[in-house]
């Protein structure tokens, strides 16, 4: 076990399964960019609607004209990142999959039963699809979250700095609760991915040895320990549940105070001249546009954090050394068959 670890110590990181496919990661962050920064100017163009409206030159032609374009432009960004999305995880994937098969096959039978078929088996179905997810979602959602976060408080701060700083006020809260979480659920889903490797080599042998089950009438003792391991699984399951269930309120309690600190100032700014009435609605949109990054980048902190877990695993098995092969004859064999004291008798 020390001889794995220590391989594992050079191992390069999750995002070094990027490279060969920086050209097309590189499109997918450059299309997220473009919708989220359409996204950014769409409580701007509800805000100047508004204003127009109060001082009496609205022009309704030009208002839906202007959320036509910019639908349109979101729409086009975000399927043309969903296809990206999709290939570019299917191919890392796909890579990481045959390379791994590719490994195993060349082992010899005692390295598998050493190296336990069950795990495995979890490293070509969960961890494979912990880093199609990472590629999937992971990189893109955190540029264009860190992006969209920047955009938000730069238009914040030049409507009105002081009602941007009560705003801005519930970045560090949500982002201190999340990180207080996700503290306490990694070590969870680390346990998940060993609770997975424990059921699926229940269910292998269950299945392996069905037939020896019916015969010693062993089927009690085989339910207890799918019983034992499926009853571990639900328990992280709840487990991780409750801890998001606590984080939920948190973000829900933070935002509506947020909400409440823009109407009471921002009211009062409105009612001083300070502020626009559009301006308001702006700061009332841009709370949403805030909160939603943070919760994205929470979310997949921990999907980075499982990739990793899930690709350390994997390069435990890729950088394994090789079986060798213990035959030293190279040249064909040669000669006849001589057979001696062999004696032919009817079996009676």
């Amino acid at each position: 076990m020390q001889k794995n670890n220590k391989t594992n110590t050079g191992n390069p990181g999750v995002f070094s399964l990027l490279k060969p496919y920086k050209g097309m990661i590189l499109m997918l962050v450059i299309f997220a960019l473009a919708g989220n920064m359409v996204n950014l100017l769409l409580p701007m163009l509800i805000a100047n609607a508004i204003d127009d409206y109060s001082n009496g030159h609205f022009a309704l032609r030009t208002i839906v004209y202007q959320f036509a374009g910019a639908s349109l432009i979101i729409f086009v960004f975000t399927y043309l990142q969903s296809i990206l999305q999709t290939i570019a995880s299917e191919r890392v994937a796909r890579k990481v999959r045959t390379d791994l098969a590719a490994k195993i096959s060349r082992q010899s039978y005692t390295w598998i039963q050493e190296s336990n078929p069950s795990k495995l088996l979890t490293n070509l179905t969960s961890d494979i699809d912990s880093i199609k997810m990472f590629v999937a979602q992971a990189v893109v959602s955190i540029a264009s979250s860190v992006f969209v976060i920047i955009g938000a408080c730069i238009l914040l701060f030049t409507t009105d700095w002081q009602l941007a700083l009560a705003v801005i006020t519930i970045i560090p809260v949500i982002g201190g609760a999340f990180f207080m979480i996700m503290r306490n659920v990694r070590p969870l889903f680390k346990k998940s991915r060993e609770v997975i490797d424990w059921l699926n080599k229940v269910i292998n042998e269950s299945i392996l040895g069905a037939a020896i089950i019916r015969v010693i009438n062993s089927q009690h003792l085989e339910y207890q320990k799918f019983l034992e391991a499926n009853t571990d699984a639900r328990k992280l399951g709840l487990s991780i549940l409750r801890l998001f269930a606590t984080l939920i309120p948190i973000i829900n309690f933070t935002a509506n105070m947020a909400i409440l600190t823009v109407l009471a100032l921002g009211g009062h700014f409105v009612m001083t001249g300070d502020l626009t009435l559009g301006g308001l609605a702006a700061f009332n949109s841009y709370i949403v546009i805030l909160i939603f990054p943070i919760i994205i980048i929470g979310f997949m902190s921990n999907i980075i954090a499982q990739a990793s877990a899930s690709w350390s695993r994997i390069s435990l098995v890729l950088n394994s050394p090789d079986s060798e092969e213990r035959g030293r004859l190279t040249e064909p064999l040669k000669g006849n068959i001589e057979l001696n004291n062999i004696t032919v008798r009817p079996y009676i």
